[in-house]
């Protein structure tokens, strides 16, 4: 990979500070304690702005992820890794995709996101004719 054609914080942080106000980020839910801490996350914003020429129209966009964090005995952040796919999230920006496309598996209800994905992949092989004879 080259990484001297890839963009840097700096560029990232404009190309979103363009396209939405304000980008919360939000734990969702905490799955272990200290000093580990494993989670799932959100960032959302409404897009009423601009992403490499595409204007938005003021739906609220998310993404969404998993983390863990390492803190010690003051639950001070010592280390932190966040895991994420937001290949879909910039398509909708690029306007590729409908809001209601994108991350569909986040939205089922499910406590956890990678079972309501599980969930999903398990019935999708349900629903598929099977092709084995007796």
């Amino acid at each position: 990979v080259n990484l001297s054609c890839l963009p840097t914080w700096m560029q990232s942080h404009d190309k979103f500070h363009e396209a939405f106000a304000a980008f919360p980020w939000e734990v969702l839910e905490v799955f272990s304690g200290p000093p580990k801490v494993a989670f799932t996350w959100r960032h959302w914003g409404t897009f009423t702005g601009t992403y490499e020429g595409n204007q938005g129209n003021g739906e609220k966009v998310e993404m969404f992820g998993f983390g863990t964090a390492v803190v010690n005995d003051q639950l001070q952040l010592c280390d932190v890794d966040i895991f994420y796919n937001a290949e879909e999230f910039i398509r909708v920006l690029r306007g590729e995709k409908s809001v209601e496309e994108v991350n569909s598996d986040w939205n089922k209800g499910a406590s956890c996101p990678f079972a309501a994905m599980i969930s999903a992949k398990a019935e999708e092989k349900k629903e598929e004719p099977s092709t084995s004879i007796l």
